[in-house]
């Protein structure tokens, strides 16, 4: 019985690849979004980032994850018990400020978004935080579009240990 191209995985590229199908390695390399809403693609896309030594990115791409996570783990959070998860919610954000601040390497993180943080830890509302959140991962993922052709690039090329 012949199994289908899509159906094949890959074997070792020297990438962390190993074991992913055709489909699943054609779909983290498509774009930014499917490669950072994917945990393999975010894996391997850090590992590229970490080969490469590019820091800002790196350290653009734990921004990234760290939004994520919050956003993820508020959104399975029962509405009722709302008063004590705010004061998580707001420590996680001022986390996340700190670390926006520390991120000279990356445009998009501006002053504009600094300063929107603040509005957001001053309103004490769920929303403004979660939105402040959002856009944080936006511009982290925005600003992380602009190496991903060479990711692509990186991904497909075979195994350095095969040569």
């Amino acid at each position: 019985m012949q199994t289908s191209l899509s159906k094949r995985t890959i074997g070792c590229i020297g990438k962390c690849t190993s074991g992913l199908s055709v489909d699943e390695l054609d779909q983290i390399t498509d774009n930014i979004n499917k490669t950072l809403n994917h945990p393999r693609g975010r894996e391997i896309f850090k590992k590229f980032l970490e080969q490469y030594d590019l820091r800002d990115n790196l350290e653009c791409l734990a921004l990234f994850e760290i939004c994520f996570e919050i956003i993820e783990r508020e959104q399975k959070f029962p509405q009722s018990k709302k008063e004590p998860l705010l004061e998580s919610l707001i420590e996680n954000v001022k986390q996340v400020q700190e670390m926006a601040i520390d991120l000279d390497g990356v445009s998009q993180i501006d002053r504009a978004l600094l300063e929107r943080f603040n509005e957001a830890l001053n309103s004490n509302s769920r929303n403004s935080l979660l939105s402040i959140l959002e856009d944080t991962r936006n511009c982290c993922r925005d600003h992380l579009r602009s190496i991903h052709e060479k990711f692509k690039e990186y991904a497909s090329e075979p195994c350095p240990m095969s040569r």
